[in-house]
C-alpha cells in the first residue's frame, strides 16, 4: 500500500502527469534564475544550476561559487532546500524535498515522507579533445543519488546524466543549443520489497543572447518558453511560459547583481493549485 501511496503521491507533486517512474527532488528544478525562464535552461545552465539543466554548463566554470535556493511548492505542498557550489568546471550540490505527511488510509496518520538528493558534476570543453568545430563545444556528466524516506520504509539509488552544449558567434550576439539525458539508471530499490523506476528525462533547447536580451525555448516534458530582459547592469527581469504534462503555467522572476552577490526570486503558477515561490542567493569568488 506505501509503495502506491508514494507513487502516487510523486506524480502529483511533480505535477507529471504523463511520466514514467519516480520523482526526485531534481525533477522540481530548485533553481531560482531557471523558474523565471519558466525552466527554458537547457542551453543557458551554468554553475550549480548546470547540475539540474545540463551539466555541459560547467565547462564554463573559472572560479569558486556557492548557491542555495528554496522552493515552497504549489503553496506548501511540499517544499525543497538546494544548496551547492562549484570551482571551476566541478560542481556538488544536495537538495532535500520535504512533503509533512501522507495518509497511509483516509483519516488516518500521517506517515512522513522525505527525499535527500546529492549530485556531483564536471564538465569538458571540446578544445581538450582537439575538435575543430565552427562552434565551441563542450560535454558534461553528472552522477545523482537519492534517498527516499517514507515511514520506516527507505530506499535508495544512483543515476547518471549526459549533457551537450554548444555556442555559435553571431557578431555582438551568440546561438547556443544544449542536450541533456536526464537520470540514466536503475531507480530507487529498498532490498528485495520494491523498486521504483527513475523518471528518465530528455531536455533539449536553443538560445539567442545579447546583452540585453535573452530568450530561450525548450523541450523538457513538454513546450517551455522563456526571456530575460537586462533593465540595468544590476537588474533583469525575466518571464516565460510552460507547456508540460501540469497543464499550462506561467512565470514571472527577477534577479539583482551586487557585485559577487546575486540574488534570485521567481513564482510560478500551476493550473490546480497555488503558485509555487522560489529564492536563490548565490556568491561568486
Amino acid at each position: 500500500m506505501r509503495r502506491y501511496l508514494l507513487g502516487l503521491f510523486v506524480v502529483c507533486i511533480g505535477g507529471l502527469a504523463s511520466a514514467q517512474g519516480l520523482i526526485n527532488p531534481f525533477d522540481l528544478e530548485p533553481s531560482a534564475k531557471a523558474a523565471g525562464y519558466a525552466g527554458a535552461f537547457c542551453a543557458l545552465a551554468s554553475g550549480v544550476d548546470a547540475l539540474i539543466f545540463n551539466p555541459a554548463g560547467l565547462s564554463s566554470g573559472d572560479g569558486i561559487e556557492v548557491s542555495s535556493a528554496y522552493v515552497a511548492h504549489m503553496g506548501g505542498l511540499a517544499s525543497v532546500v538546494w544548496l551547492g557550489g562549484t570551482y571551476g568546471p566541478f560542481a556538488a550540490a544536495f537538495a532535500n524535498l520535504s512533503a509533512g505527511g501522507i495518509e497511509e488510509t483516509p483519516g488516518g496518520p500521517d506517515l512522513a515522507f522525505s527525499q535527500l538528493g546529492a549530485v556531483v558534476g564536471v564538465g569538458l570543453s571540446g578544445r581538450m579533445f582537439g575538435l575543430l568545430l565552427p562552434m565551441d563545444l563542450r560535454f558534461g556528466a553528472a552522477v545523482r543519488y537519492d534517498r527516499a524516506q517514507l515511514a520506516d520504509q527507505s530506499g535508495s539509488g544512483l543515476s547518471l546524466s549526459l549533457g551537450l552544449m554548444g555556442t555559435m558567434p553571431l557578431g555582438i550576439a551568440e546561438l547556443r543549443f544544449g542536450l541533456a539525458l536526464e537520470d540514466l539508471g536503475f531507480g530507487i530499490s529498498s532490498g528485495a520489497d520494491w523498486r521504483e523506476a527513475w523518471t528518465t528525462g530528455l531536455r533539449a533547447g536553443a538560445a539567442f543572447v545579447t546583452p540585453v536580451l535573452v530568450a530561450e525555448m525548450d523541450y523538457a516534458d513538454g513546450l517551455r518558453i522563456g526571456a530575460g530582459f537586462m533593465i540595468s547592469p544590476m537588474l533583469e527581469v525575466r518571464g516565460g511560459v510552460a507547456m508540460t504534462g501540469a497543464g499550462m503555467q506561467f512565470a514571472m522572476g527577477v534577479g539583482i547583481e551586487l557585485g559577487s552577490i546575486s540574488i534570485d526570486y521567481a513564482l510560478i503558477t500551476h493550473p490546480v493549485f497555488s503558485p509555487t515561490h522560489r529564492l536563490g542567493l548565490s556568491a561568486s569568488f
